[in-house]
């Protein structure tokens, strides 16, 4: 498994902080492995990235109006919630043995 792997799937356990942009990372990550994520072990990451691709990522909120992060905001906060535990069990898919 590519360290840079485990280095992502690591910070999205940790921590809320930059959360799309880790998801994006895994979601790349399984598709260079394998072509496309889909039915792999990246298999969530590109579950998150498809209905969050709407959602502003770190680079781009500076350019958002207040009410539309509010908004974005709190969809991620809902999607985050809905999928810690398969992202979870995903992280332990990802870390050796």
């Amino acid at each position: 498994m590519p360290e840079e792997a485990i280095t992502f799937a690591k910070k999205l356990l940790e921590s809320d902080e930059d959360y799309l942009d880790n998801v994006i990372k895994l979601w790349r990550i399984g598709n260079e492995k394998y072509g496309q994520c889909w039915n792999t072990e990246f298999h969530i990451f590109g579950e998150i990235e498809s209905e969050t691709d709407h959602l502003p990522l770190t680079h781009v909120r500076s350019k958002c109006s207040e009410e539309f992060l509010a908004k974005a905001d709190k969809e991620l906060k809902e999607t985050i919630e809905y999928y810690r535990d398969s992202v979870t069990k995903a992280w332990l898919t990802l870390v050796p043995r």
